[in-house]
């Protein structure tokens, strides 16, 4: 699989997701009008900068969020990696100059970081209420 190829399928599992009931934007980012951003990431394990967007899921419960963290946690499995952030109410993927894949390489670190920023959004959720 090529990282393009990658890419298609995590917009598989995206619409997966928003079939599943959660509601999904996806803007085009604004870091693909950027000259020397483009170039940096110009690399074989990158996807080219006409796909850079960015994934938005607005989260009505717990069970969603955790849906959404599972599905990440799943492409990471796959190999594929990109940032991810949210706050209360939304997450979201960075499919930009983030997004690499390496064939059958689960990156750990992503992994834990995406469970750690989940577990501070649901920790800040839980002190706002």
């Amino acid at each position: 699989m090529k990282p393009t190829d990658a890419y298609y399928f995590a917009m598989t599992k995206v619409n997966e997701l928003k079939n599943g009931g959660i509601e999904v934007t996806i803007k085009s980012s604004k870091s693909k009008n950027n000259k020397e951003m483009v170039k940096k990431y110009d690399k074989p394990d990158k996807i080219p900068s006409e796909f850079w967007n960015n994934v938005s899921f607005k989260i009505s419960d717990t069970t969603q969020a955790q849906k959404v963290m599972e599905m990440g946690n799943y492409l990471g499995m796959c190999g594929i990696s990109f940032d991810t952030g949210g706050c209360s109410g939304y997450r979201d993927w960075e499919f930009d100059w983030s997004f690499s894949y390496k064939k059958g390489e689960e990156n750990w670190e992503w992994r834990d970081a995406r469970e750690d920023v989940e577990d501070m959004i649901s920790q800040m959720c839980v002190n706002q209420k």
